[in-house]
């Protein structure tokens, strides 16, 4: 048998291989992805053009999108994208549900002392040192196709707001991790939305500043 046939037929079964690899890889959310994933392909990643069930949201993919849109304006405006800290996502996720679920938009949860601050969140999610600047933001009444549209827009609304873009901008960050929570109840006296079928977006972004993220195991639970 002729030898480079042979080794194309390799090479092509290979190739095949990695490519079915990938494909399984992404029908998952793994965390490992918020090193392998860049500005420059995460666009193309097929987990972030999912359509969302309402149902049975994938919080953790949609967290994911946030954080790669909220480098990419960083990026945009020639600052350095920021890694990824787990403990920050816990902290943001914890306090949008919080905010869905206990009927209230704020960085101050007057509803739950031992939520009340930023600091106070931080310490749940196993924040040991934090130094946090947060960002917060509502959606009601609007269907998205898919996680990294809901993403887009979500940032696209922090950066038309000068103090929201000022925290998305800061130079003394050092770290970040987003949380969005979908509630579906009559929020914040929103009668028509709730009659209408559609529910809310409740978003956070939360900065780790000057200094990385020191951390134990935390009380509070992240999104599966």
């Amino acid at each position: 048998m002729n030898r480079s046939f042979v080794l194309r037929t390799i090479l092509l079964s290979v190739s095949c291989l990695l490519i079915s690899h990938q494909a399984v890889a992404q029908r998952k959310w793994n965390d490992k992805y918020y090193e392998t994933l860049t500005d420059n392909d995460f666009r193309d990643f097929k987990l972030f053009h999912q359509p969302i069930n309402l149902k049975k949201i994938d919080y953790k993919v949609l967290n994911a999108a946030v954080f790669f849109v909220s480098n990419e304006a960083r990026l945009e405006r020639g600052l350095e994208a920021l890694p990824y800290n787990p403990h920050l996502e816990i902290m943001a996720w914890n306090h949008s549900k919080a905010m869905g679920q206990r009927d209230f938009f704020d960085h101050i949860n007057k509803k739950d002392k031992k939520r009340k601050e930023p600091k106070h969140r931080a310490g749940l999610a196993g924040i040991t040192n934090p130094l946090i600047a947060e960002n917060i933001s509502s959606i009601g009444g609007y269907r998205f196709r898919s996680y990294l549209e809901l993403a887009d827009y979500l940032i696209d609304g922090w950066i038309d707001s000068p103090p929201h873009r000022k925290t998305l901008y800061g130079t003394d960050a050092v770290q970040l991790g987003c949380g969005v929570y979908y509630y579906t109840g009559v929020w914040q006296k929103n009668k028509d939305i709730y009659k209408q079928g559609n529910g809310f977006w409740l978003a956070t972004q939360n900065f780790q500043l000057y200094e990385r993220v020191k951390g134990k195991e935390a009380k509070d639970k992240g999104p599966n």
